[in-house]
């Protein structure tokens, strides 16, 4: 339960609101907002050295001199200016629109300054944070919390240290005694203390590293613990299988799609029924050892089910293997819901009698009138965008058959290995023969007559271009290039060349814009993320994305996926006006790389795990200070730690693991069922 946030002085209904906007409702729960950075005034800067660091924060220990001065400048604003000195020498402190300062910095008293000296001026600091000073008392290293509009950092630490006063005595830590000293762990609250009230970069250091590795703890046991199945009998074994599939492929299998096939053959031989995760880039070839293990399940008597997350992708995987598998004499069907009635209920009947022995579809397939012959393969391609009970929901058709489950967003082996728990893994790795490299560059809107005369050059070579925009709509609290305005100005100049294509519009209407694009008969289509995922044109050799800095890097490589896919160089075109120094090195690392691999590990490096794992699986919790992509070592140590306990304890049933296994469940929400 804890202590309500109202037992905290100074916060009432209003001020419970805003903390409770930030996760916060008991005060163990504030405990538990650890800091995001700090701020070391602990090194105090003498004024008379303060000019060797124009432009920078620093800490400076000073007496207020004389009353300040007081006026109004331009914009009826005001200035209050103080002089300042410590044993070294004088300087100014400015501040802008702040009446209340000159009631706190009272001539003769001592404060802590820490802000950003005046790059220009000398001698200056603008608007610095005042700390006052009692007799013998040194600045410190100050926590940074995470805020909401309301607050302020110095109410979040005095709260802070008022919380750990009032609960630091009701706490018991989790980890047995025997397990922190394996692994040399602070016990719980001198590692709270720590973070919260350090002394010095070490105590941050071993604070931290206790709190890091109990989190990533707790999120490995989970993942253990819920994702963990018996393995199946295997009652679809295919025996041998021939290289007719292969053979109708214009091109050869690259060494990691040979493997890929491999592995999975093995799996639906042995002795369980398989349970694999397909890992790839975009564009390495993840439909052709899909297509491979479709046509061993075939060849063994059994019908095949292919589940896509959207009707596009489900036409497109339709077209290419309805043509391929009807040469080897099986027959594929469709199932999406724009279908009508009349040829749902003729491919229900097809199912049935094992007429279909293919099954191309989307969730339709997962209808109650939907039954199968004989279900030995189900695949689930890009397999985060269905929840996990989808995905069960359709192998639940047939009597445990073989799952395939695909993913392209790549994470390291490792790694996804630690969040997939119990899947068995294959990666693709490199590129098909033939394919070129993307070319990617980053611009600013001022480009734009120079891109829509590239634009008109590719278009000219045989190419198609995609325009895509974050929003559907004008938004006039967001200055972003809405897809209809972009599309209204294309249709004007370039006619019927020019379509769009978003998530907003009926699904028919989708599928003819998509099939025009396909066929070539339109050249430019305008869209939002809806093609995201699998779309397959190899004429497609332009991706311009408009305000870019509104798309996490992996959602840009996917974006950039759905061009290079033919044998014609292809570009990627990323149009931002964002100033800020973090989103510009975002996009020009992007632009400096097309490895999935690194792209989503630097995506895991600054959106979090939490974030980055939430969208490739649903369900996965948050967390508050972990990072699996900086917090390396300690994930491998957690990880090792959680594989001993569940060997010897497998559903953390002993005594001493209660207190870990009521934390694993409070951070996965007792959700027993998001796992694969």
């Amino acid at each position: 339960m804890g202590t309500p946030i109202t037992k905290l002085s100074g916060v009432g209904k209003q001020r419970a609101a805003l903390l409770n906007k930030l996760g916060l409702e008991t005060l163990e729960d504030l405990i538990s907002l650890y800091p995001h950075r700090y701020e070391d005034r602990s090194v105090v800067i003498p004024i008379d050295e303060v000019t060797m660091h124009r432009g920078e924060f620093v800490s400076i220990v000073a007496t207020v001199l004389q009353p300040p001065e007081e006026r109004r400048i331009y914009g009826g604003r005001t200035l209050t200016r103080f002089t300042v000195g410590d044993d070294t020498g004088m300087m100014t402190l400015t501040y802008f629109n702040n009446p209340y300062i000159k009631l706190k910095l009272k001539e003769g008293k001592t404060f802590n300054f820490y802000g950003r000296l005046d790059q220009k001026a000398f001698l200056n600091m603008v608007s610095p944070q005042a700390e006052e000073l009692k007799a013998g008392q040194s600045p410190a290293i100050l926590p940074v919390y995470p805020l909401t509009a309301g607050l302020n950092q110095g109410q979040m630490r005095r709260w802070v240290k008022e919380a750990f006063v009032l609960v630091k005595d009701t706490l018991t830590d989790p980890l047995p005694e025997k397990l922190r000293e394996k692994y040399q762990l602070a016990e719980q609250r001198e590692a709270l203390y720590a973070v919260h009230f350090p002394k010095s970069h070490g105590d941050i250091q071993k604070g931290r590293r206790r709190l890091i590795f109990e989190e990533l703890l707790y999120f490995q046991l989970g993942i253990g613990l819920y994702s963990r199945r018996e393995k199946d009998t295997n009652h679809y074994p295919i025996g041998e299988v021939d290289n007719a599939f292969l053979q109708l492929q214009p091109f050869m299998p690259t060494p990691t799609q040979e493997q890929a096939v491999a592995e999975i053959l093995s799996d639906m031989n042995g002795a369980f029924a398989m349970n694999r995760l397909l890992q790839g880039d975009v564009g390495s070839g993840k439909t052709y050892v899909a297509g491979e293990a479709a046509y061993a399940a075939l060849s063994a008597g059994c019908q095949a089910a292919i589940m896509a997350p959207t009707e596009i992708l489900a036409r497109q995987h339709y077209a290419y293997f309805a043509p391929l598998f009807e040469k080897l004499g099986y027959k594929t069907g469709l199932l999406v819901g724009s279908m009508t009635q009349k040829e749902k209920k003729a491919a229900y009947a097809a199912l049935e009698s094992g007429e279909i022995r293919l099954a191309v579809g989307t969730h339709a397939l997962l209808q109650d009138k939907v039954a199968f012959q004989k279900l030995g393969l189900v695949i689930a391609d890009e397999q985060h965008r269905f929840g996990v009970r989808q995905r069960a929901a359709l192998a639940n058709k047939g009597k445990k058959p073989h799952v395939l489950v695909m993913s392209a967003t790549p994470i390291p082996r490792t790694m996804a290995l630690m969040v997939w728990g119990d899947l068995d893994l294959s990666v693709l790795e490199g590129r098909p023969a033939g394919r070129k490299e993307i070319q990617t560059f980053l611009v600013d809107s001022g480009y734009s007559e120079r891109l829509q005369a590239f634009m008109e050059k590719q278009i000219a070579e045989g190419g198609q271009v995609y325009m895509v925009c974050p929003l559907v709509e004008e938004n006039e609290e967001l200055d972003l290039k809405s897809a209809e305005a972009i599309f209204e100005a294309l249709r004007e100049q370039y006619g019927d060349a020019a379509d769009m294509i978003h998530g907003k519009m009926k699904p028919s209407a989708k599928e003819a814009a998509m099939e025009k694009f396909v066929a070539g008969e339109t050249k430019i289509l305008v869209s939002t993320t809806v093609i995201e995922v699998g779309i397959n044109v190899p004429t497609a050799t332009l991706m311009i994305l408009q305000n870019a800095e509104r798309f996490g890097l992996s959602q840009l490589h996917q974006l950039r996926g759905r061009v290079g896919r033919g044998a014609m160089q292809s570009y990627c075109i990323l149009v931002s006006d964002h100033k800020s120094p973090a989103t510009r090195e975002r996009l020009e690392y992007f632009c400096s790389t097309t490895d999935g691999f690194a792209i989503s590990n630097k995506d895991l490096e600054l959106r979090g795990p939490g974030d980055f794992f939430g969208s490739l699986q649903h369900g996965l919790p948050k967390m508050q200070i972990a990072n699996c992509a900086t917090d390396l070592e300690l994930l491998t140590l957690s990880n090792t730690c959680a594989k001993r306990m569940l060997q010897y304890d497998p559903m953390l049933s002993a005594d001493h693991n209660q207190a870990i296994r009521r934390k694993v469940d409070a951070l996965f929400n007792n959700e027993t069922t998001i796992f694969n």
